[in-house]
């Protein structure tokens, strides 16, 4: 993964090329391609890892988190969307 503000950005950048499906799938496939293989655990501990990165190097604001989070949303469960709100507002306070 290059690291989580790239795929906030690219997808605001992608939205107005291909629309929001373009730039969820390649961020889908990115993520894949990387973490092949990997649990669901692993991949989850590998963006909040970034994301930890991003918000104290200043990299990453907080219009990011919510941006990376509006795409992953749609593809989750309501078990799963909680959980992702609750990672989103620990990043936040970071």
């Amino acid at each position: 993964m290059q690291d989580f503000k790239s795929y906030a950005e690219n997808g605001n950048a992608e939205r107005g090329k291909n629309g929001a499906e373009g730039s969820l799938a390649d961020l889908i496939a990115s993520l894949a391609g990387k973490y092949d293989g990997a649990s669901e655990t692993e991949l989850m501990k590998a963006i909040v890892k970034e994301a930890e990165k991003g918000k104290r190097n200043g990299t990453l604001s907080n219009a990011d988190i919510d941006r990376f989070a509006a795409m992953l949303a749609p593809m989750l469960d309501g078990k799963k969307k909680a959980m992702l709100k609750k990672v989103v507002g620990e990043l936040k306070k970071i």
